[in-house]
C-alpha cells in the first residue's frame, strides 16, 4: 500500500480548538441530513459544510419510494370469466383430493404393516443374539436375517412403489379431466 505524502499542517489557531471541532462535526452532520433528503441549502451551510467523503454517503439512507396506497380497492371483484376458472380450479382440486383419500389410507396402513414386521423381525434378531454363546453364533444369525429379510424388503419396496403410482395416478385424473374441458 503506498503512502501518501503528508500535507504542511496549518498552526493551530488558540482560539477555543475544541469548539471548532464540535462545529465541524455538526456541520458534517448536517450535510449528510442535507444529502438524504433534500432541504433548502442556506449561505453559512454551503460555505461551512465541506463535502462528506464517500464513506458518510454510503451511510445515509436512501430516500423512501414512492407507496402506491389504495391502488385496488376491496369492493372490486374479479371479472366474471376469471371467477368462474378460479372455481373451477378449485373445485377440480377437492375432486383430486376426496379421489385420493382411500389410496392414501391403504399407502398409509402399508406403511404401518411394513414397520410393524420390521420391527418385529429385528426384535427376533436382538432376541437370537443375546442367546448366542460364541461370535460365530452371531455372525451366522446376522447373515441369515440379511438372507432371510433382503426378499423381504425387496417386496415391501415393491408394495410401495405400486401404491404410490396407485397415488399418483387417483390424484392426477381429476386434474388432467380438467384440463382436457379447458
Amino acid at each position: 500500500m503506498a503512502t501518501r505524502p503528508k500535507k504542511p499542517q496549518s498552526k493551530p489557531q488558540t482560539k477555543k480548538p475544541t469548539t471548532k471541532k464540535v462545529v465541524a462535526a455538526k456541520v458534517s452532520e448536517a450535510a449528510v441530513r442535507v444529502e438524504a433528503a433534500p432541504e433548502p441549502k442556506t449561505a453559512v451551510r454551503a460555505e461551512a459544510a465541506p463535502e462528506p467523503a464517500p464513506a458518510v454517503r454510503a451511510k445515509a439512507a436512501p430516500t423512501p419510494r414512492p407507496v402506491l396506497v389504495n391502488a385496488v380497492t376491496p369492493e372490486e371483484k374479479l371479472p366474471e370469466i376469471a371467477q368462474a376458472a378460479v372455481d373451477s380450479a378449485v373445485d377440480t382440486l377437492e375432486k383430486s383430493l376426496k379421489a385420493v383419500l382411500p389410496v392414501a389410507r391403504k399407502v398409509n396402513s402399508k406403511l404401518v404393516d411394513i414397520a410393524q414386521a420390521n420391527m418385529n423381525s429385528g426384535l427376533e434378531l436382538a432376541r437370537d443374539l443375546v442367546g448366542a454363546k460364541s461370535p460365530m453364533e452371531m455372525m451366522r444369525l446376522g447373515m441369515s436375517y440379511w438372507h432371510e429379510n433382503l426378499g423381504v424388503f425387496e417386496n415391501q419396496a415393491q408394495e410401495l412403489r405400486m401404491l404410490s403410482a396407485e397415488f399418483m395416478t387417483t390424484a392426477s385424473e381429476p386434474i388432467r379431466a380438467h384440463i382436457r374441458r379447458a
